[in-house]
């Protein structure tokens, strides 16, 4: 809760100096003002107030309770960007402040206010009113939402907090917080902590009131207020609970399964769940996936309702174990951003453990760690909103993951543990989490781990086919980002694993020692190693010389690819599928498969073999028949996100005749629901006829129950386009227009405004349904967070022609845009 002062921002003073007595000595003599404020504790948050939907802003009131710790002027500079009326001591007067509304800096004169003299605890409080806005989000019953129910609900990570609430913004700072809303009839609040009062008022709502026992730092507060319909059950004595929106579709019962099954993982791996409750609240028009708060999450609807597929349980389970990574122990910076998201991104996976290594062979989920070059997982370079790539989450996951390999699970897990034994409640830096793993790690490992911390170059493979068969590969490692080695074994029938190291700098030949061995890179599966082929020579060459060793090439090796694990299964089944299968074989292989996503990148390669051309035509039957049982009967969920198309498969099944009841349920648009959106996932990686598709998929994206089910259709719809036989594109046209008349959904809007942009006719004339829909979206209020991508797919189909694009903004003029598409509007070169 210590504001030291040096994080204070010089500007605050410039202007409180000019207006605050206890600084004007400061600035008398006409020299550079302090730099420096007096330091402060802050010890409780009481928030009080409501939500005033005419006017979209929250009318409010803040207690805040604070001590003076440091020399000083006898003021406080808090962090704020909201619109102050008034502040005054608890039960006194008024106290003078200033408002620096560049730097969002709000500062309190504490002269005369004698506790300040004594550092004794300080009471103010503060009214203020804050619109609505990225931080605190208002969603009306919105046009073209099958569950017209409006929510409010806050945003704050990593600097937002103080657009709703003045505070000091450092995830290191922590104090008590309290939270009271008047709702309206029908809807309720959840907010951090317990449920401390909940008062009817009659006509004019409902009082709710949440408090804490525990300190937290001001991005972890958080409150949301709707008329949610309220899912609940129980792990031991821990209330679990489920919160959506009145009448919103989904599998929540599944959910709080699997948030049971994965709190149980998480305990078992670190220590018992830190909070009094857990609650995950799906919200509307959701800016990111979510974000934790203490003992509540918030999560976006559309993307957390159905627990069997891969996106969601992994966006679940990711926010979930940040109640221990970020909420029960938080990083001392954002600098240290890496630590909880990194750990957050490890442990996701550890509760996808049973779908993706259900043989239980150990490894470590390196395939799944998304690196991208030049982003590190700490860099101290970017401002905290500029940190959130991929360094932090993929990144800084791998570096943890080998880490893990090395020390070993007792030892990993042990250190962890530790961590947050020792910094519970508090906060926990770069060097105090590498630290903890030094003992397990040696002095050499450990200084190799936190070079990868910092690094941003990616590994790089090099490969060059050999004349004999395989390939001379190299690694390269200029950032100094493995601290563990990269590794390959070879697979035999009648003896152990034969091994390879890849050291940095060393040219290695890659080639089976005998026809029947099979390649396993990276054993351990610790190392995201696709990622290290950086040029298409490099993928090419993998390709022909390495990618076929991986799969077995004669039916003995079979047994053997089947005992590999999920993930090196999933790997080499990517590149295809084993040339020893046949068609009757394919149904037990697949069965055999140690993954989800395995089964289905299987089927998909099964069907690019029985669509190859020049396949003896018995043959392609016999595929053709196997494909057809096997997508009969296969349930696939959570596999499906590993699976881009099925497309492929129409050249040997039919997809009309296959799922031919499921097409006639999607055509009446399902408004009442009757199709799982884990079902529509699975349908829309089939193609269609473009006519019939059209018929299929358009209905259930104007009028379908579930919001989620809109935005697939939608999506899958669009991915037609570069394929369409140009005389249908007038119709499609038509249609993802149509879109734009009927929704103001964000989630939606998002995906059609893509599509309208990808549909485009070559002039603006042929253009005209889809700019008199985007002129509609930017008169509409309740669109406003698409309004900036509204305008630049405005310019995009004005192609360029003056007079319409003259003629699109002087029909939106005067109408309620954002301040960023105002701004297109004026400059549309921005777009570029």
């Amino acid at each position: 809760m210590h504001r030291p002062a040096q994080n204070h921002r010089p500007g605050a003073f410039r202007l409180a100096c000019l207006l605050l007595p206890a600084l004007a000595a400061a600035c008398s003599d006409g020299g550079p003002p302090p730099l420096e404020g007096s330091a402060f504790d802050v010890a409780r948050y009481d928030l009080r107030g409501e939500f005033d939907w005419e006017r979209r802003r929250l009318v409010a009131t803040l207690g805040l309770t604070f001590s003076l710790t440091g020399d000083g002027p006898r003021a406080v500079v808090l962090d704020s960007a909201v619109e102050v009326a008034e502040v005054r001591l608890k039960g006194g007067g008024v106290l003078p402040h200033a408002v620096d509304r560049a730097r969002g800096d709000l500062a309190i004169d504490l002269a005369a206010v004698p506790e300040a003299a004594r550092r004794a605890p300080i009471d103010v409080e503060i009214d203020y009113e804050a619109p609505a806005g990225d931080a605190l989000r208002a969603v009306p019953a919105r046009l073209g939402d099958p569950v017209p129910v409006r929510a409010v609900y806050t945003i704050s990570e990593p600097l937002a907090a103080s657009q709703w609430m003045p505070c000091h913004n450092a995830p290191s700072d922590r104090a008590l917080f309290s939270v009271a809303m008047r709702v309206a009839p029908g809807e309720t609040m959840i907010a951090n902590g317990d449920l401390a009062a909940d008062e009817d008022l009659g006509a004019s709502g409902r009082l709710v009131r949440y408090e804490t026992a525990y300190p937290l730092p001001a991005y972890l507060m958080a409150f949301a207020i709707s008329d949610f319909e309220v899912e609940r059950a129980t792990k031991g004595d821990l209330p679990l609970s489920i919160w959506r929106r009145r009448g919103l579709p989904g599998d929540a019962r599944g959910t709080l399964d699997e948030l049971a099954r994965a709190i149980d993982r998480f305990e078992e791996l670190l220590v018992p769940y830190p909070f009094e409750k857990y609650a995950l609240v799906l919200l509307p028009d959701f800016s990111v996936g979510g974000v934790e708060h203490a003992s509540v999450t918030f999560q976006r609807e559309e993307r957390s309702t159905q627990p069997s597929l891969a996106s969601d349980l992994l966006l679940t389970a990711h926010e979930l174990a940040h109640q221990w990574f970020g909420d029960l122990v938080t990083v001392s910076t954002w600098d240290d951003l890496w630590i909880k998201e990194g750990m957050a991104t490890l442990l996701q996976q550890e509760v996808a453990r049973a779908h993706v290594d259900e043989s239980c062979a150990g490894t470590l989920n390196g395939d799944e760690l998304g690196a991208a070059e030049g982003e590190a997982a700490r860099d101290v370079s970017l401002d905290p909103d500029e940190k959130y790539t991929s360094g932090p989450y993929g990144r800084a996951a791998w570096v943890l993951t080998q880490i893990r390999s090395l020390v070993g699970e007792d030892a990993f897990w042990s250190a962890l543990r530790g961590v947050l034994e020792r910094h519970r409640f508090g906060s926990v830096g770069t060097d105090e989490l590498l630290d903890a793993f030094a003992p397990a790690l040696g002095p050499d490992a450990t200084a190799r781990a936190r070079r990868a911390v910092t690094a941003r170059a990616l590994p790089r493979l090099t490969v060059e086919p050999a004349p004999s068969g395989g390939a001379f590969v190299t690694l390269h490692d200029p950032d100094g980002a493995l601290v563990a080695p990269l590794d390959v074994a070879w697979m035999a029938g009648d003896g152990p694993a034969r091994a390879q190291i890849l050291a940095p700098g060393e040219r290695v030949a890659l080639a089976p020692q005998r026809p029947s061995e099979l390649l396993v890179v990276d054993p351990m599966d610790r190392h995201p190693e696709r990622s290290f082929l950086a040029t298409e020579r490099d993928r090419d060459a993998y390709a022909a010389g390495l990618a076929p060793l991986r799969a077995p090439a004669d039916p003995a090796a079979v047994p053997r690819f089947l005992d590999a694990g999920g993930a090196h299964q999933l790997a080499a089944l990517r590149d295809g599928l084993p040339k020893a299968l046949a068609p009757e074989e394919l149904e037990a292989f697949v069965a055999g498969l140690d993954a989800d996503a395995a089964r289905a990148v299987a089927l998909g390669a099964a069907c690019e073999v029985a669509s190859a051309p020049g396949l003896d035509e018995k043959a392609r039957a016999a595929w053709a028949r196997a494909l057809t049982d096997l997508f009969s009967s296969a349930a696939i969920s959570f596999g499906l996100d590993d699976v881009e198309s099925y497309a492929a498969c129409s050249a040997v099944v039919s997809p009309e005749v296959l799922f031919a009841d499921d097409w006639s349920a999607l055509e009446t648009g399902l408004a009442s629901g009757g199709v799982s959106d884990a079902r529509l996932l699975f349908l829309s990686k089939f193609a269609l006829p473009e006519a019939r598709a059209l018929a299929v998929w358009g209905p259930v994206a104007l009028r379908s129950s579930a919001l989620r089910s809109r935005l697939l259709a939608v999506r899958h719809l669009a991915a037609y386009l570069d394929r369409l036989d140009p005389a249908a594109l007038p119709a499609w046209r038509a249609f993802f227009a149509s879109v734009l008349e009927a929704t103001d959904v964000a989630e939606v809007l998002r995906a059609d405004l893509r599509a309208v942009v990808a549909s485009a006719a070559p002039a603006a004339a042929d253009n005209r349904d889809a700019l008199a829909g985007l002129g509609r979206v930017l008169r509409a209020r309740d669109a406003r967070s698409v309004h900036a991508e509204a305008v630049c797919a405005a310019l995009a189909l004005t192609r360029g022609d003056q007079v319409a694009w003259d003629r699109f903004v002087a029909g939106v003029a005067a109408t309620p845009q954002s301040d960023l598409a105002a701004l297109l509007l004026r400059a549309p070169a921005r777009c570029r």
